[in-house]
């Protein structure tokens, strides 16, 4: 399986280093570890994709602000009660309850993994479409002919559909 980049964010440092205890322990690398909002914040934009395990407990920021800015590029795992996690959406975390098991954590870490590499998937699928669509509207061609172009570009340069797509 691929390589995805994994943070690991807790407002305290000591839940940071169990869980940097299970993932070693279980030979997952992960990026970088965090106890700040803004430090997740900046971390996720660096990093471009990846899975995030943490929990709600920022006090610089609310973590829904920062899942509605990452949640196309980065699987959320929160860890935290029972009754916290109510308050999160389903659709955009993986959510796991107190008391949790290593193995808990290493099969959502695993499942984020495919979630991911779809949603990765559908992020490019989602840029050739719409230079596909740029095509269609400047140049009046259909889209058979905008695809066409697409890779026509891509084997004169040498780059991938999607760079193309994204020039």
């Amino acid at each position: 399986m691929k390589k995805y980049n994994i943070i690991v964010a807790f407002s305290s440092f000591k839940v940071c280093n169990i869980i940097n205890n299970i993932l070693v322990k279980n030979g997952i690398n992960y990026n970088y570890i965090c106890n700040s909002a803004s430090a997740l914040r900046n971390y996720c934009i660096h990093l471009e994709n990846g899975v995030v395990i943490c929990n709600a407990n920022f006090g610089d920021e609310p973590l829904l602000n920062i899942v509605e800015d990452f949640y196309n590029d980065f699987v959320f795992i929160l860890l935290d009660n029972f009754d916290k996690l109510s308050l999160y959406p389903d659709s955009k975390f993986y959510k796991l309850s107190n008391p949790i098991k290593q193995e808990d954590i290493i099969n959502a870490i695993e499942l984020s993994f495919y979630k991911l590499y779809d949603n990765i998937q559908n992020n490019k699928l989602n840029i050739i479409k719409n230079a596909k669509k740029i095509l269609i509207s400047n140049y009046n061609i259909s889209e058979k002919e905008a695809h066409k172009y697409i890779q026509k570009k891509s084997m004169e340069t040498g780059k991938t559909n999607l760079y193309i797509a994204k020039m």
